[in-house]
């Protein structure tokens, strides 16, 4: 859910630090679009699943048609037509449950599968869809936009934490890493915050956090958090492509499935 971000161009090879890691752009009114953003979520958290999965499906299909789109130019390529469609697919189903999202994986991958083979009757092999990547870019937003979704419709209070580590980790990252010298500022910083977050919640939210459950939570965010913008440039194959539907989710492109997985085994 980060603003637009740039990346730190870099000589080394593309899966060293300096080039996944991106800092915030300084054009554009950044701060804010992330206020209005914010106010949209907590719209749509109070008003329940089906809203959230309203709000977040559309961004899902944006960012996944954003993310094939930036392959276009390359040996391999994603069909973005059918990852944006999967990708809002999934964030629909996150509202009905944890087995309507899994069959719906299921379904999205054996679709990719036959658009594959039918279309490697009808076109020539350099032009064909990957289907490895076509899935990856449709499971990993459509997952990172529907695990608050998923949480929403069990617990108003989890997918409240969810959003606010992903929205302070955006927040914090944008404040210190905007013009910082070195790339790491800004997700430190995210990192701090996460742990400020985490307090409150073990102070104030009990029920239903109980015993170390905040912490190990809270830890969890801090550390997936940051990865999400680093896999979100993964998913380029363009790292300078324009992609602020992708930036929007990135910070839980990580941060959602496994904070979602992790919470629904530690607490009731």
């Amino acid at each position: 859910m980060a603003a637009r971000w740039s990346l730190r161009a870099g000589p080394d090879p593309l899966w060293r630090w300096r080039d996944l890691a991106v800092v915030p752009g300084v054009v554009g009114p950044h701060a804010r679009l992330g206020v209005v953003w914010a106010g949209l979520v907590c719209v749509a958290l109070a008003a329940g699943p089906l809203a959230m999965a309203g709000l977040l499906a559309p961004v899902a299909a944006l960012a996944a048609l954003q993310a094939a789109r930036s392959w276009r130019r390359l040996a391999r390529r994603a069909a973005a037509p059918l990852a944006a469609t999967a990708a809002a697919a999934i964030v629909v189903a996150s509202a009905a449950g944890p087995a309507v999202v899994a069959a719906t994986a299921a379904a999205v991958l054996v679709v990719l599968l036959a658009a594959t083979l039918v279309g490697a009757l009808a076109a020539r092999k350099e032009r064909r869809a990957d289907p490895v990547l076509t899935a990856g870019v449709a499971l990993l937003t459509g997952l990172a936009a529907g695990s608050p979704v998923l949480l929403r419709r069990d617990s108003l209070v989890l997918a409240l934490v969810l959003v606010a580590f992903a929205a302070v980790h955006d927040a914090a990252a944008y404040i210190v890493g905007t013009g910082a010298q070195h790339a790491w500022e800004g997700p430190i910083a995210a990192m701090l915050s996460i742990g400020a977050v985490t307090l409150a919640v073990a102070a104030i939210l009990v029920p239903p956090f109980r015993g170390a459950s905040p912490w190990v939570l809270g830890a969890v965010a801090a550390v997936a958090a940051p990865l999400g913008p680093m896999l979100g440039s993964v998913l380029l194959g363009n790292r300078r492509a324009r992609a602020p539907a992708l930036r929007r989710l990135d910070s839980l492109l990580v941060l959602g499935p496994v904070w979602a997985l992790t919470a629904s085994l530690l607490l009731p």
